[in-house]
């Protein structure tokens, strides 16, 4: 398929943790901060991302002429309020069934590993100490690592220049359409990994991924998977 791949970009939550986020609680709390600065409640959902939520949020602040100093102090007070949310989770986070099994397969065969992830690095890292799986990993970059984030092509760009790999030298795997695009976005292959996610997140682009695997073959499918790249 491909000569012998280099580096596997794993996504975080989800993928290779269960983070035990509330992300609902998340949402919610970025959500009452926004409508305490005036975003209509209307403009909001509780189905969007945070990140989508605070974007719009932007551009309707931008349209009604308010600084960007009072728009960066929006966005810092959700910022701060979801790393409170996800400090805790990070604290309990426990490994995805199965997954050190193929974190070991891929060191084994001196391939690099990397994370991009919607966390900040400080809560990334600490939920690979609570879960105790740091040592494979060559570098993290969260979303206080990059302006633009996944599905953004920077954030995979910025791993690739880090790692001194090109595009198709990796491998992106995730659980979410976010993670998928993000490897589509910039030509880079990827496996999609099937796991139980709230059915309002959606899933469309996993159909164009190189290879779907259901989060219960793990590790076997995933191995098996990863083996036909190198």
């Amino acid at each position: 398929m491909t000569e012998k791949i280099k580096a596997i970009i794993w996504d975080l939550d989800g993928t290779l943790i269960d983070f035990k986020i509330n992300s609902i609680e998340a949402r919610r709390k970025a959500i009452k901060i926004l409508r305490s600065y005036g975003i209509p409640k209307k403009q909001l959902s509780i189905r969007k991302s945070i990140l989508e939520n605070v974007k719009h949020s932007r551009l309707i602040f931008k349209e009604n002429g308010v600084s960007s100093e009072e728009i960066q102090k929006m966005i810092n007070e959700v910022n701060k309020a979801v790393i409170r949310v996800e400090h805790k989770a990070a604290l309990k986070a426990s490994l995805t069934k199965g997954i050190e099994k193929v974190l070991e397969f891929i060191q084994n065969n001196m391939i690099k590993q990397a994370i991009f992830t919607y966390n900040t690095h400080e809560n990334a890292v600490l939920s690979l100490q609570t879960t105790n799986i740091e040592k494979y990993f060559e570098l993290i970059v969260g979303r206080d690592d990059v302006n633009n984030l996944k599905p953004h092509p920077d954030h995979l760009k910025t791993i690739c220049e880090r790692l001194n790999v090109e595009f198709n030298d990796i491998i992106v795997i995730g659980d979410t359409d976010t993670d998928i695009e993000a490897a589509l976005n910039i030509g880079s292959y990827c496996i999609a990994l099937k796991t139980d996610i709230p059915k309002f997140i959606r899933r469309n682009a996993f159909e164009k991924a190189n290879k779907i695997i259901d989060a219960k073959e793990i590790p076997n499918a995933l191995i098996k998977a990863i083996k036909e790249f190198i």
